[in-house]
């Protein structure tokens, strides 16, 4: 009957967190599900037309009469207080409302279909009241923004996420609470990527990886050999003794940087937990290893309609809490098929779903012209492809790969001419 009764609680914390939040507050108490949350928010409705303000401790003192044997002020004022204690600053209040608003108009047509199997009520009756509900609607007004809004807005917390590849950083122009999508053929070095961005930014940022690819101990040592310009060969037997200190350095610096590594399958749900579990301490990167992987919660007949639900729910996510997404995808066989002469990825070449690009703030192909050939070699040329940028132009930009090391690094012959990247474009 409480399904989701979380949002309840998160949209009656950030009340309590930013009592202001009562001037757009649209919803009816009937939304609440829960008897002891409408309780508590006709409370709050009550103190703010009387106080313009919204206060646990004054509440309690100013509303005696209103507590009852069924609602004790004991009980209520440490229900307020874990729901302000676990509330997490919801950046979008009008999507969680209207949100909660869509499951109250659900429970009602599901209650009177009810009332009609158990013929308390006649068909006339339940069509009268599914007409009633469907036609119910809130109006929020979450495009009029005062002058203090708009200012907090522009200069908010939300910025770049600089990393260790400059060119690329700037030029790719990530920011907080982005999706981005980076994806290539198999084989090409995607999961090395993604943990070449999260040795650099865990030194900075909270970071989790779903590691769903493969081991913790290879994530490890990748990481390590990122860290420390050893290759992986020499890792489990070091040459000298110089090398083995610095492997031994380089696993206290892993070991001091701000990242969890989560291993095995996951749902878009046990995703969703860990990240508002993580993102209580700050703004956290989410790398995600890859996107195939990942289960649904409703059952689909295919794998494009299973990662549309996913990559949709990812992009809320990302919205309506303090996070931002690197989710690794692979491409189809298309570009193969289009022969040498227009081998490039593009963003048609996004597998599995369309949702994939309309979703992502940014998409990131990468690309090894001369894979075949360049197998065989230890260090190798490739190319960022910046295929879809909210946040700027798109274009290419050099970059190198040492398989050994599992490193990627800028071509430095190129940093001289900083409009280099802009040469190629899409």
């Amino acid at each position: 009957m409480y399904e989701d009764i979380n949002i309840e609680e998160q949209i009656l914390g950030n009340i309590l967190l930013k009592p202001d939040l009562m001037l757009r507050t649209v919803i009816s108490s009937d939304c609440f599900l829960n008897p002891k949350n409408k309780f508590i928010y006709e409370l709050f409705l009550r103190q703010f037309q009387d106080c313009k303000t919204i206060d646990i401790v004054t509440l309690a003192e100013n509303y005696k009469t209103l507590f009852n044997d069924k609602y004790r002020s004991k009980e209520i004022v440490q229900n307020m207080t874990h729901m302000l204690s676990n509330a997490l600053p919801i950046s979008d209040y009008d999507y969680f409302q209207e949100t909660l608003f869509s499951r109250f108009i659900r429970f009602k047509i599901l209650e009177s279909i009810n009332l009609y199997r158990t013929e308390k009520i006649t068909t006339d009756e339940l069509l009268s009241n599914i007409h009633k509900y469907e036609n119910m609607s809130i109006k929020t007004n979450d495009n009029k923004l005062s002058a203090e809004e708009i200012f907090e807005l522009i200069n908010s917390k939300n910025k770049n996420i600089n990393f260790r590849l400059k060119k690329l950083s700037v030029s790719s122009n990530i920011q907080e609470h982005d999706l981005v999508v980076l994806a290539a053929r198999p084989g090409i070095g995607k999961t090395s990527f993604i943990l070449n961005l999260i040795e650099d930014l865990s030194s900075t940022y909270n970071c989790i990886l779903f590691n769903m690819e493969m081991g913790e101990n290879q994530v490890y040592q990748r990481l390590v050999s990122i860290n420390t310009n050893v290759p992986i060969s020499d890792l489990t037997a070091p040459k000298t003794n110089y090398q083995l200190n610095t492997i031994k350095k380089g696993c206290k610096n892993i070991s001091d940087k701000r990242f969890k590594v989560i291993n095995n399958s996951q749902t878009i749900n046990s995703i969703r937990r860990k990240i508002i579990n993580e993102s209580k301490n700050g703004h956290v990167l989410v790398f995600i290893d890859y996107i195939g992987l990942v289960n649904a919660v409703n059952k689909h007949n295919n794998s494009y309609e299973k990662v549309t639900e996913i990559v949709r729910e990812l992009r809320r996510i990302s919205l309506d809490y303090d996070c931002t997404i690197f989710l690794v995808s692979q491409l189809n066989r298309n570009s193969e098929n289009r022969g040498k002469n227009d081998s490039m990825p593009k963003l048609i070449d996004l597998k599995e779903s369309g949702e994939l690009e309309q979703s992502a703030t940014t998409v990131l192909l990468l690309y090894d012209e001369n894979y075949d050939k360049n197998k065989s070699k230890n260090e190798i040329d490739m190319k960022v492809i910046i295929a879809k940028n909210r946040n700027g132009k798109v274009g290419i930009v050099p970059i190198t790969y040492n398989k050994e090391k599992q490193r990627y690094d800028e071509q430095k012959d190129i940093i001289k001419d900083p409009n280099y990247w802009r040469k190629e474009t899409l």
